[in-house]
């Protein structure tokens, strides 16, 4: 585990970026090592908390797509994952999509 204790709010918003980095890097055909190191250390950041398993199956998209070894059941099971992390976030955290009222709305 790092030296510095991560909340959820925090490794989830860095769970998100890389997701959405990696996502537009396998979608446009972009290299996509330079992301390696990052979901390296989301992974670790992430070990002890509710984002550990996303933070794995992304670390695991992220490997798999240098190898160019990328299932629909890994993708399916990454975005499972995501899900079940975002509802955990939004109990505590306003949901980020705007407008969505989220003190009403809560994607469940």
């Amino acid at each position: 585990m790092s030296a510095v204790a991560f909340q959820t709010p925090e490794l989830y918003r860095r769970f998100k970026s890389l997701a959405v980095a990696a996502s537009a890097a396998l979608i446009l055909g972009e290299r996509i090592d330079e992301l390696q190191p990052v979901a390296d250390e989301l992974h670790r950041d992430a070990a002890g908390t509710s984002c550990e398993e996303p933070a794995a199956r992304l670390r695991q998209l992220v490997h798999g797509a240098l190898s160019g070894e990328v299932s629909d059941a890994e993708l399916d099971a990454l975005r499972t994952s995501h899900r079940s992390l975002r509802r955990e976030v939004w109990t505590t955290e306003p949901c980020e999509y705007v407008p969505c009222c989220a003190g009403t709305n809560h994607h469940r």
